[in-house]
């Protein structure tokens, strides 16, 4: 009976995961193609953003089902220069007004739905002088957790921020209502499936957990075997 802590152990480091870190889209990343800041202009295909950052857990929306990559054109006035993500209107043109929508799934998932503990994203850093941005937050639902907004009246490399905490958020919407506030640097943390697992495969240490724990039952295994052709022999 003795091996059973042993294989309990192992089974343990099988389940267990490390808390995920944050992960921050600067929209730079290689893939998607930015289009030039032309609002009312069609977004072309190669800038339409939908489940292109899947792979990291987030898909993203807007009114004509997909957000748009944007070259800002000013990289001193974008929080990670050049690119930043703006809405589109249902005829598939860039729209400012728009809301966007990130929506959070297990990752390389688009079924099973995620959540995160923390999100957060800026706005660009021209200020209007005038305006407010705001985000909604909803769990999987579609309930409403709450609301932040801020203005567009910061000084001029000072963009607003919205940032928003709390357990069960599965899907955020933000939008200017000014129509002139792109977006950069969407971040969030915690991401957890709704099986109620840790997102995402196994980093280097649990797979070293895993490795040992398989070990360990490997050992006790052989233990019991050679206990039992002792006995039988005596």
């Amino acid at each position: 009976m003795k091996p059973l802590p042993i294989m309990a152990a192992a089974l343990f480091a099988i389940s267990a995961s490390s808390a995920s870190a944050a992960t921050t889209i600067t929209f730079e990343e290689q893939g998607p193609v930015a289009m030039s800041n032309s609002p009312g202009s069609v977004v072309p295909l190669a800038a339409q953003l939908t489940n292109y950052y899947l792979n990291l857990g987030v898909k993203f929306s807007s009114g004509a089902g997909f957000a748009a990559i944007v070259d800002h054109g000013f990289p001193l006035l974008t929080p990670s220069p050049p690119g930043l993500i703006g809405g589109t209107a249902a005829n598939g043109t860039l729209d400012y007004s728009s809301a966007i929508t990130a929506s959070f799934f297990n990752p390389g998932d688009s079924i099973t739905k995620a959540t995160v503990t923390s999100v957060s994203v800026f706005g660009d850093l021209y200020g209007l002088g005038s305006g407010s941005v705001f985000m909604k937050v909803f769990d999987v639902d579609g309930n409403l957790l709450g609301s932040v907004t801020d203005s567009d009246a910061h000084p001029l490399g000072t963009g607003p921020v919205l940032t928003f905490s709390g357990a069960g958020i599965h899907s955020v919407n933000f939008y200017s209502d000014n129509a002139t506030v792109g977006f950069d640097n969407f971040t969030f943390d915690g991401l957890v499936s709704i099986g109620g697992h840790a997102a995402g495969v196994p980093e280097p240490a649990n797979w070293a957990m895993l490795l040992l724990g398989f070990g360990l039952i490997g050992g006790a295994m052989r233990t019991t075997r050679r206990r039992k052709f002792i006995v039988s022999y005596t």
